[in-house]
């Protein structure tokens, strides 16, 4: 409530730019008693601005009379933009004179792909009819973009063309209906003035949570931080995700997070069972079932692909300058690993059944995304997009870093000449680059496919590569090296070549950069 609160306040310092009309501060309603169980969020929509010149009377709001459809504009303009809308001198409305001082708000909320009017042929709004509470789900519905929802069991909607909407309310929690046994919405009974101040108070706030779920590998799940990361999937909340949550939050955000990213991880893994641990679920089940996730959330960022391609294995396999674990584990050609990264955005075949899992996965099969479906990672992309996301959502693709300098950087006596091969380490720089340019190209694919730039990559290679923050580079550290955890000879390696401390809290800055930058803040949001 206090999150709430703060936004509503917010709102109130840009709102209501009406001609000659005197600041909202310290305006109060008169009547707000009147509206009963309805009285705090008239008072908290009253003390934001949002009813200023919509009630029955200067200081009176009238709460339990019907909302017209034109005060119905007014509010939801306001609860959106955060002020006023500029006068227009024209409409588009036959039925809505110019000159109304509430005209503009009509016209903004046409323009908002809100309200198409009552009428067409001449098109009217019909600005002076009470809004139906059946209509009043498809403002807010449309209004707030709220997600497609399943049936939420009212006996009396089935009829309705708002059945969607009104749907998509109950699933939110900003409607319980009118009646419970059994559960109705009277979805033909005007809205009251008091009930709409509660449902668009209630979609405030629910609108104002942005909900985030972060997914992905080792890079995403937080291997390397310390103290280090614990649990089969080495979990930390000092990931990337958690971490450029933390940040947001500092400036304001309401986020809703969970963090089910794993070590080891694989795009097959996110959406279906895992088969390397008999039992394990999916990320995504995981996230809904065991933390207690929504079935479809705001923003999704993860980092997959790497293991899809078995780039870490070659790199423990390829870059320590001894030859015992390239003879052990076998170190590919710079051409095959280079097809490997190719088959992500272009898989040759198709291979119903295979799985990139497994001690010898056929690499130009495409990937295993859910079930039976099988595709690119443009599709993989899309199909998050498309089935896991809201319609405010985005994803979010988080490359790879650039691992190692390349070895003509290396000064001339520093252990990295001891411990890594040269030419190894500038080849696997250069097939790391390769695969962030194809996971970018596949990001690129997926929104022309979509038709909306719903998916984003965050550039980690580039920033770590020109701060020189690479293993053996001449910046700060980000990356751990050759590293060695806990007694066991065999099993403690997992650290060597993933993130630490600072290089996760660099890529949460990048992280949280890009999703202010293009997450469009939810109306509620200070």
């Amino acid at each position: 409530m206090r999150v709430l609160a703060r936004a509503l306040v917010a709102l109130a310092t840009a709102a209501y730019a009406l001609s000659g009309a005197a600041s909202p501060a310290g305006a109060q309603l008169v009547d707000a008693e009147d509206a009963g169980v309805h009285q705090s969020a008239v008072e908290a929509l009253d003390a934001a601005g949002i009813l200023r010149g919509t009630g029955c009377t200067s200081d009176r709001l009238c709460p339990q009379d019907p909302l017209p459809r034109w005060a119905m504009a007014v509010w939801l303009v306001r609860a959106l933009d955060g002020s006023d809308p500029p006068r227009s001198g024209t409409s588009r409305f036959g039925d809505v004179e110019w000159w109304r001082w509430w005209a503009p708000h009509v016209e903004r909320l046409a323009d908002l792909g809100i309200t198409a009017g009552c009428e067409t042929g001449p098109a009217r709004y019909c600005p002076d009819r009470p809004v139906t509470r059946a209509e009043t789900a498809s403002f807010l519905r449309r209004a707030f973009r709220l997600s497609p929802a399943p049936p939420a069991g009212f006996t009396d909607t089935r009829r309705s063309a708002h059945e969607s909407a009104i749907d998509a309310l109950a699933t939110a929690g900003i409607t319980a209906g009118c009646a419970r046994t059994p559960a109705r919405y009277c979805p033909d009974r005007p809205v009251t003035r008091a009930q709409m101040a509660s449902l668009l108070h209630r979609t405030l706030r629910f609108n104002a949570t942005v909900t985030w779920l972060s997914a992905g590998d080792s890079y995403s799940s937080g291997t390397g931080t310390d103290p280090h990361a614990v649990g089969s999937c080495r979990r930390s909340p000092l990931a990337a995700g958690p971490a450029a949550v933390v940040l947001l939050r500092r400036q304001g955000w309401t986020i809703n997070h969970t963090h089910a990213a794993c070590e080891g991880g694989f795009v097959e893994d996110m959406f279906n069972r895992r088969s390397h641990a008999s039992g394990r679920m999916s990320m995504w089940d995981e996230h809904i079932e065991l933390l207690g996730g929504p079935r479809r959330v705001d923003v999704v960022t993860l980092s997959l692909g790497g293991n899809d391609v078995g780039f870490e294995d070659v790199v423990l396999a390829c870059v320590p300058f001894t030859r015992v674990t390239e003879l052990l584990l076998g170190c590919p050609s710079e051409a095959s690993l280079k097809a490997r990264i190719d088959s992500l955005v272009d898989p040759p075949r198709t291979c119903p059944g295979a799985s990139r899992r497994g001690s010898a996965p056929d690499y130009g099969c495409a990937l295993r995304i859910d079930g039976e479906l099988y595709g690119s990672m443009a599709d993989f992309y899309r199909e998050i997009v498309a089935e896991r996301l809201t319609e405010r959502g985005r994803l979010y693709v988080i490359g790879y870093p650039s691992l190692i300098a390349p070895s003509g950087e290396w000064r001339l006596f520093h252990p990295c000449r001891v411990l890594y091969k040269p030419d190894t380490v500038d080849r696997l720089g250069r097939l790391a680059e390769h695969l962030n340019r194809q996971l970018a190209g596949a990001v690129r694919q997926a929104n022309l496919a979509l038709g909306a730039e719903r998916v984003h990559y965050v550039d980690t290679y580039t920033p770590f590569r020109e701060g020189g923050h690479e293993v053996c580079g001449r910046g700060t550290d980000f990356i751990h090296g050759i590293t060695h955890v806990g007694s066991n000879p065999l099993t403690g390696w997992y650290r060597s070549f993933h993130l630490n401390n600072a290089g996760h809290a660099e890529v949460a800055r990048l992280l949280a950069a890009k999703v202010g930058s293009t997450f469009e803040a939810p109306a509620g949001l200070a």
